[in-house]
C-alpha cells in the first residue's frame, strides 16, 4: 500500500528549485547591504487547523544570499510568503528590528482532491545587528 500526499510530486520540486536558482542568483548580503553584520529572520506560523508547523529561525551573516523568500512549510501548498519588501525597508531605514504579519496565499490539496486557500499565518520578526562604524 503506498501512502501519498495528495499533491504532485512534481509541481512541488518544480517550485522549490526555482526557490533554489533565485536564491543562488541572488547578491550576498554584504554587497546589498554593507552595515549589515547580522539579520535574524523569526518565523511563527498560526493556522486554521491545530497542526501548525513549527517556528522556524534564520540567522543570515554578511556571506548569505540577501533573499527573503520562503516556501509554504506545508508541501502540499503552492503557496510562498515573500518578505523581501519588508526586510529591505527595515535595513533601508537602518532599523534595529520590525515585525508583521503575513498569509499564504497558495492553495492545498484537500478531501477529495480540491484545492483550496491555505490560511497558514506568518508572524515574523526581524533583528538586525548592524557593524561598528569605524
Amino acid at each position: 500500500m503506498k501512502l501519498s500526499s495528495g499533491a504532485p510530486a512534481a509541481p512541488r520540486l518544480q517550485r522549490q528549485e526555482l526557490l533554489r536558482r533565485a536564491r543562488a542568483a541572488a547578491q550576498p548580503l554584504r554587497a546589498a547591504f554593507p552595515a549589515v553584520q547580522a539579520l535574524r529572520l523569526e518565523l511563527k506560523f498560526e493556522g486554521p487547523v491545530a497542526n501548525v508547523p513549527a517556528t522556524q529561525a534564520h540567522v543570515l551573516y554578511p556571506p548569505a544570499a540577501a533573499f527573503f523568500e520562503f516556501a509554504c512549510p506545508y508541501a502540499d501548498c503552492d503557496g510562498r510568503f515573500d518578505l523581501t519588501q519588508a526586510v529591505e525597508s527595515t535595513l533601508r531605514r537602518s532599523g534595529p528590528q520590525a515585525h508583521g504579519v503575513l498569509e499564504c496565499s497558495g492553495l492545498r490539496v484537500r478531501q477529495r482532491g480540491a484545492r483550496e486557500p491555505c490560511g497558514l499565518r506568518l508572524e515574523y520578526q526581524i533583528q538586525t545587528t548592524y557593524q561598528a562604524p569605524r
